[in-house]
């Protein structure tokens, strides 16, 4: 069984499509070539598992187990079992079964493949939308014909979504009812919590193979109506910035994005909502951004990098480590932004027997701290 490619013929939107391609997409997810990209991806993202995860089961009877998940599959008989809560001391994490994980590793790939292109251009944090970068360049693209700017994002975004309302934008685009039907299991889990059951009613799963396409998707009548605009627009999950020529057009803006939330039924985030002129400056995606570009990390990253420092530091970890987190830090921070002025020298101080300073636009190969 392996899957096919189908033509384009049926309209949605900007895109052409295949019937057939909507009607069947559960033959396509239980094909094959996709349950063994879901199962190696399983594998890679499973490995350093403790010996007696059931991934190690998958893995060793995974010749057995895979044609009766595709009859399940394609029977329409397949069910997600309850996930398991773990409390950290920063957050709480949901973790799916390794079989649970594989088949949503399978219908991120098929709806990926089947929605990606029917959704806005203004969204780039899916996969081949040219991601964080992007957006930013993006954004310093737009910079020199705006005044005014309006960047927010959803107040607990995943935590919000509704069910009922992401269901009806999922079945306008899609036909198979066994598909919809899997997909009404991932949205409405059950969660075992130190030995109590919780029946999930709002929300998707972070850290799930489909939350960034469904995190897209939820979002995307907003992304249409921006467009309509003409404004300069760009969307990263659920962060935005709205970017105008005059004070009336960034009103209008402004208006739609609470009328659309509104239907939604999320909220802005109060906190990380800023509108005004663009001289003032404004964060975006970790970056600093005033009128004349970009004028270096926002301080909350730069924070987060000195915390990740010193927290190294007190955890005994060697000079060389941290030096490595650094140069990998500073990386990320200059990748994909070839020409674009980092602005002033940043400093972060570290703790007391570690070099003093490192500068942000340090060039070339940055050797690690050295202990006194």
């Amino acid at each position: 069984m392996r899957a096919e490619t189908f033509p384009l013929w049926v309209k949605f939107g900007k895109v052409r499509y295949n019937p057939a391609v909507l009607k069947n997409l559960m033959e396509v997810i239980a094909s094959d070539d996709i349950l063994e990209q879901a199962y190696r991806w399983l594998c890679d993202r499973r490995n350093d598992y403790s010996h007696n995860d059931e991934v190690w089961e998958v893995r060793y009877r995974w010749h057995e187990i895979k044609p009766v998940l595709q009859a399940e599959l394609i029977a329409g008989r397949y069910r997600f079992s309850p996930l398991k809560r773990i409390h950290r001391t920063e957050d709480d994490l949901e973790i799916w079964s390794a079989l649970d994980s594989l088949v949503l590793k399978a219908m991120a790939i098929v709806l990926t493949q089947r929605l990606a292109l029917t959704l806005s251009s203004h969204c780039f944090h899916l996969a081949g939308s040219g991601g964080a970068k992007a957006a930013v360049r993006y954004v310093l693209d737009k910079l020199p014909a705006n005044k005014f700017v309006f960047r927010s994002d959803v107040k607990s975004y995943h935590a919000s979504i509704n069910h009922d309302i992401l269901y009806a934008q999922l079945e306008e685009r899609i036909a198979d009812q066994r598909l919809l039907e899997l997909w009404w299991q991932y949205t409405r889990r059950i969660v075992y919590d130190d030995g109590l059951y919780e029946d999930i009613k709002q929300g998707i799963s972070l850290g799930c193979p489909l939350s960034p396409l469904m995190g897209a998707l939820f979002l995307d009548v907003l992304d249409r109506r921006m467009e309509a605009t003409g404004l300069g627009y760009v969307r990263f999950m659920d962060d935005w910035v709205v970017m105008a020529p005059t004070r009336w057009k960034l009103r209008n803006a402004v208006r739609i994005v609470n009328r659309a939330l509104c239907e939604l039924r999320v909220e802005q985030h109060p906190d990380k909502t800023f509108i005004g002129r663009i001289d003032r400056g404004f964060s975006f995606l970790g970056y600093e951004f005033k009128a004349s570009g970009l004028t270096g990390v926002a301080r909350p990253t730069r924070e987060r990098f000195a915390e990740r420092i010193h927290r190294l530091y007190e955890q005994g970890a060697t000079a060389c480590r941290i030096g490595e987190y650094v140069r990998r830090w500073l990386i990320w921070v200059r990748s994909g932004l070839q020409g674009a002025d980092l602005g002033e020298r940043f400093f972060f101080f570290l703790p007391g027997n570690l070099s003093p300073v490192i500068p942000l636009n340090t060039k070339g190969p940055l050797s690690a701290p050295v202990r006194r």
